[in-house]
């Protein structure tokens, strides 16, 4: 957590700490940390995402997969109003570009834009940054891509990515079990247990498990 050298320069994006960090955004990236976790996994097979839906009371669990495109899905963790913000812009960037250029969007470029926008709101006074980080998985012309869109506006190219509570045990399992040769059935396997790992004490069932596959067929 932060200490109290952060006192001061935790009250607008637009403030750097001696540091050089802006700490409202590291603040945005611990709400990422409580949110449930999301799981992404790419090899030259496809892509998967998967994640923990969380159940309160009577409430119906909201979704975790989000449809962009054809050729797109997303999943978030973080703040669910800041993630439902974000899934509309990504389909209004993506449908735009559709329209425009009579192609499907590539999942880095959508990636990008989204990073584009979510930057803004680091260097706007009265703005706060997004509480939320995204995973694009999907196909185009160079095969199966996941792209990871951190709430300072960074965008990163994944071979697989945890983001959420216990996203660190998580990581690790997946850095043991990566490979780019895996098929879409032991992605699926390796994020149900990727979440395990994660989530102890919760016992996981298909009614708070979301997946979603992405088959590549060259």
């Amino acid at each position: 957590m932060l200490g109290p050298q952060s006192m001061g320069y935790d009250r607008s994006p637009l403030m750097y700490s001696p540091e050089g960090r802006i700490i409202q955004t590291e603040y945005a990236r611990e709400s990422v940390r409580r949110g449930s976790i999301a799981i992404g996994i790419k090899s030259k097979h496809g892509v998967v995402l998967a994640g923990l839906l969380r159940v309160v009371d009577l409430n119906e669990p909201d979704l975790k997969i989000h449809k962009i495109s054809n050729t797109i899905q997303a999943i978030f963790a973080g703040v669910a109003a800041d993630g439902r913000i974000l899934i509309n812009r990504a389909r209004l960037e993506a449908e735009i570009f559709k329209l425009t250029y009579a192609v499907p969007m590539d999942v880095r470029g959508l990636a990008v834009k989204t990073g584009d926008y979510v930057q803004m709101f680091t260097q706007q006074g009265g703005l706060r940054p997004f509480g939320v980080g995204m995973l694009y998985g999907g196909l185009d012309d160079t095969g199966s891509s996941l792209q990871f869109v951190d709430p300072g506006g960074g965008v990163v190219s994944c071979k697989a990515k945890a983001m959420g509570e216990g996203d660190s045990e998580a990581i690790a399992y997946l850095k043991e079990k990566y490979s780019d040769e895996l098929t879409t059935d032991e992605m699926i396997q390796i994020a149900k247990d990727a979440i395990h790992k994660a989530a102890r004490d919760v016992e996981l069932t298909d009614d708070n498990i979301a997946i979603e596959i992405m088959p590549y067929e060259a």
